[in-house]
């Protein structure tokens, strides 16, 4: 019991001590916000002992208690901010859980707490760098998100079964984010933000980030440099996630794609260098950009309905050859996307498929998508832009080809 009491008083101290130093308020300091904890801890006991009109009296009295204060220090004062009142609740609610047998609970709502008032100026300073049509963005990604996508059936249907609207829905989700996360990257990290926007979202869908990082080419040219560099980035990581993926299920077929893989990541990720390096150099144009948030419900369909007819093409040229034609399904699969592909051929080598014919329709799967990215670029973003990638992407597809030649 002691214990408690004394680790209670022990993550008051915390709360209270950033308290102290941020306002200069020696009335809500650690001394206080220690017996705040331990007034927390002493209502679950309250509680225990007395059932649940012991905690509710018990919490009462404090409540009361933080109101009388808050009221003093607003008429001494003139500041009513209720930060403080906030944070003697937090201590209160984390004492509690240390009565409960919450250690963890209660020691991360306390450090989470402290964390999060000593970040005032920081997140002030944040606030600085977005407008209400950024805060609308985040709300209509969250309509497409959280409302919409639930809603959306997951079936097949059309001609081919070629149109499955979760799908396509899904992928507006992964194009919208990409858009808005490098959107909200810029303004935080700068330009160096949009680069790693792209590495990270290539983990996910390099298809994704070539078609956010287009659109958002068009509001800006200043930006071209470091869009490029990180649609080449989420190229380049394309490869060695298609590698792994193969060796968990198939070893035999990632041993044959090493190579042809490793120089296709090699020749992409020097111009996504080279890129980044241009970019870096321009730093210095970064106050000039007025980039607008390109989170629209507008650009978001025309995405879906992007992804939907290029869905409907290659189901539509799958249906017209043999499935045993395995190069021929992997060239067209690579229009939509290599996931897929990669997983279903390794399977088929780990049930007996020679990994040589595996590994060719692999890596056609990955010649066409690399190409077809550089097309989506060239169509959707500015001329310099697709040029930029093309420099990148082009002749790693046309490495490919010859590996291709020789597995």
């Amino acid at each position: 019991m002691i214990t408690v009491f004394l680790a209670a008083a022990g993550l008051g101290a915390v709360v209270g001590f950033e308290r102290q130093i941020d306002t200069d308020d020696v009335a809500a300091g650690a001394r206080t916000f220690a017996l705040y904890g331990i007034w927390g801890a002493a209502a679950g006991f309250f509680g225990e002992q007395f059932g649940g009109a012991g905690f509710a009296v018990a919490a009462a009295v404090f409540g009361a208690l933080v109101i009388s204060a808050y009221v003093g220090t607003g008429i001494r004062t003139g500041d009513w901010g209720s930060t403080t009142e906030a944070a003697a609740l937090v201590v209160f609610v984390a004492g509690v859980l240390l009565w409960a047998d919450r250690l963890v609970v209660a020691v991360a709502v306390a450090v989470g707490a402290t964390a999060l008032l000593g970040s005032r100026r920081q997140l002030h300073a944040l606030s600085e760098r977005f407008t209400r049509e950024d805060v609308r963005a985040v709300l209509q990604f969250g309509v497409i998100t959280a409302v919409i996508l639930p809603l959306v059936p997951d079936e097949e249907f059309g001609p081919f079964d070629a149109f499955n609207p979760f799908e396509i829905w899904l992928m507006v989700v992964f194009v919208a984010g990409i858009g808005l996360i490098g959107y909200v990257a810029l303004r935080v990290l700068g330009q160096r933000g949009l680069g790693l926007t792209g590495l990270a979202g290539g983990l996910v869908s390099s298809t994704a980030v070539a078609l956010g990082f287009s659109r958002m080419s068009r509001s800006e040219e200043v930006l071209r440099p470091v869009l490029a560099a990180g649609i080449l980035a989420a190229s380049a990581v394309m490869y060695p996630r298609v590698l792994v993926e193969a060796s968990v299920i198939a070893p035999d077929l990632a041993e044959l794609l090493v190579v042809p893989l490793a120089i296709l990541f090699g020749v992409v990720a020097v111009v996504a260098v080279v890129w980044w390096i241009r970019a870096s150099r321009r730093r210095s144009e970064e106050a000039d950009v007025e980039l607008s948030n390109p989170l629209t419900l507008a650009a978001a369909l025309q995405f879906g309905a992007l992804y939907a007819a290029v869905v409907f093409f290659s189901k539509m040229l799958l249906d017209q050859v043999s499935a045993s034609s395995l190069n021929i399904v992997g060239a067209v699969s690579g229009i939509n996307d290599v996931d897929a592909i990669t997983l279903s051929t390794a399977n088929l080598v780990a049930d007996g498929l020679d990994p040589a014919a595996g590994a060719r329709a692999v890596m056609l799967a990955v010649i066409v998508n690399t190409v077809v990215k550089a097309g989506v670029v060239a169509a959707l973003g500015t001329r310099r832009l697709g040029f930029g990638v093309a420099v990148g992407l082009v002749p790693a597809a046309a490495a490919g080809g010859v590996a291709w030649f020789f597995l």
